[in-house]
């Protein structure tokens, strides 16, 4: 293998727009369900939605991406379409990125998406997201990949 190849397979590289679309999409239905879970206990005790309920459902939210983030760089959405994230400053994410890093996909998602859409036109192919928690995402290594070096 050439130096060149070599340097160009160890160089992460940013996933495309729709892999990262549908691993949103794969991890919204996770959230969902986690959101229905909290949810049972307000309805079968009648606690109503007020300001506890919410709190709860914004916390479940919250610590639903920051365990995968913190732990790993990616969620199951993420593992299944081979994208993790980094810090920029290669450091395993904070808690304070997690909150940032949510915290701009609200708008980047309410504003037709065009937080994400926005990498298509930005040099470094960053979203919102990116660019508001000084975070990135990066393709991982092919499942077959691995595994034939590790047999090898």
């Amino acid at each position: 293998m050439s130096s060149d190849q070599q340097n160009q397979d160890s160089t992460p590289t940013s996933p495309p727009l729709a892999r990262r679309l549908a691993a949103l999409v794969y991890d919204t239905l996770q959230v969902i369900a986690t959101l229905m879970l909290v949810s049972l206990p307000f309805v079968l005790l009648d606690f109503g939605q007020g300001p506890v309920y919410q709190s709860a459902l914004a916390l479940s939210i919250f610590t639903f991406f920051a365990k995968f983030w913190r732990h790993g760089g990616q969620t199951l959405g993420m593992k299944s379409w081979d994208i993790r994230i980094v810090s920029n400053n290669g450091q395993a994410i904070t808690l304070m990125q997690c909150l940032l890093r949510l915290m701009a996909a609200i708008p980047s998602l309410l504003f037709l998406g065009i937080g994400y859409f926005w990498m298509l036109v930005d040099k470094d192919k960053l979203t919102w997201p990116d660019r508001f928690s000084d975070t990135h995402l990066i393709m991982t290594p092919k499942r077959e990949k691995l595994f034939r070096k590790n047999k090898n």
